[in-house]
């Protein structure tokens, strides 16, 4: 606000264009419409990708056993 209030700039339009353009935010297009009001009032929900999720589960992990020892190791216990 303090930067619009600088410019000498007035109105919500432009203060939504600054907080736009400092976030790097774009508007979103309006709804398509069709003219037909049956298929302009059609509304989807959101999908629930979390079925993706289950689908490709990543396998558990079984406990690997004891570290490799390193080179240095081999050399002390020899």
């Amino acid at each position: 606000m303090q930067e619009v209030m600088q410019t000498g700039h007035v109105g919500s339009e432009y203060v939504e264009y600054v907080m736009r353009h400092k976030r790097g935010l774009v508007p979103h297009p309006a709804p398509l419409r069709l003219g037909n009001d049956e298929l302009d009032a059609i509304s989807l929900p959101e999908p629930d990708l979390s079925v993706y999720d289950e689908l490709f589960a990543s396998p558990k992990t079984r406990d690997p056993g004891a570290p490799p020892q390193s080179e240095d190791s081999h050399e002390e216990g020899r």
